[in-house]
C-alpha cells in the first residue's frame, strides 16, 4: 500500500535568499550609478574645456593679429594696455574685474568682449634690441618705453563652472607676441 502525502514540496527562495539577492543587487545598481555620475561629470568637464579653449584660442588670434600689426605701444597699466593699430585706430584692451571681461575697445567707437569668464589677466612689455649680437627680450628701462616695446606677454586665466556639480573648469592662455610694424 501507498500513501500520498497531502503536501507538494514546493520550489521557492527562502526569506535569506531574497535579501541576499536584493542586497547584491542593490550594490550593483548603487556602483552602475555611481560610475554613471562620476562619467557624466567628467564629460561635463571636458565639454567645458573644450569650449574654454575655443574662446582662448579666438580671442588669442585676434589679439596675435593686432599686436603684430600695431604701429606703437602707448600706454600700459596692470588691467589694460593701448596701443595704435596698422590702421591708426587707437586701440586699449582692458580688464574689467567687477563682472570678470576682458574686453577691445577702440577709438573707432567699437567694443567687443573677447573673454566673458576671465578670472586673472597680466600684461608685460619688453624690449628685443641687439645687444652683444644677441636678439633676447629685455625688461623695458628707459625713459622712452613706448619706442622701444617689441615684445607684449599676455596671460589670462579663463575659468567657468561645470555644468550639474559642483567645480571649476580652467583654461590658461599666454603668448609672448612680437611687434612687426613697429616704426
Amino acid at each position: 500500500m501507498f500513501f500520498k502525502s497531502g503536501r507538494k514540496h514546493r520550489r521557492g527562495f527562502t526569506i535569506v535568499e531574497m535579501l541576499m539577492a536584493t542586497g547584491l543587487f542593490g550594490i550593483a545598481t548603487a556602483t552602475v550609478c555611481t560610475i554613471y555620475m562620476i562619467s557624466t561629470r567628467g564629460f561635463a568637464s571636458l565639454a567645458n574645456y573644450a569650449e574654454l579653449d575655443k574662446i582662448n584660442r579666438t580671442a588669442m588670434d585676434s589679439l596675435t593679429k593686432e599686436i603684430r600689426q600695431a604701429k606703437l605701444v602707448t600706454d600700459v597699466q596692470s588691467n589694460s594696455f593701448s596701443l595704435i593699430n596698422g590702421d591708426g585706430v587707437s586701440v586699449t584692451y582692458w580688464f574689467n574685474p567687477t563682472v570678470k571681461q576682458f574686453v577691445r575697445s577702440a577709438s573707432d567707437g567699437s567694443s567687443k568682449v573677447l573673454i566673458s569668464s576671465c578670472a586673472l589677466i597680466n600684461f608685460d612689455v619688453f624690449q628685443r634690441n641687439n645687444i652683444a649680437g644677441t636678439w633676447d627680450q629685455y625688461p623695458i628701462a628707459t625713459n622712452n618705453w613706448s619706442e622701444y616695446v617689441k615684445v607684449i606677454q599676455l596671460t589670462w586665466k579663463a575659468a567657468r563652472p561645470i555644468p550639474g556639480g559642483p567645480g571649476v573648469s580652467e583654461n590658461v592662455q599666454t603668448a609672448k607676441i612680437i611687434i612687426r610694424k613697429q616704426h
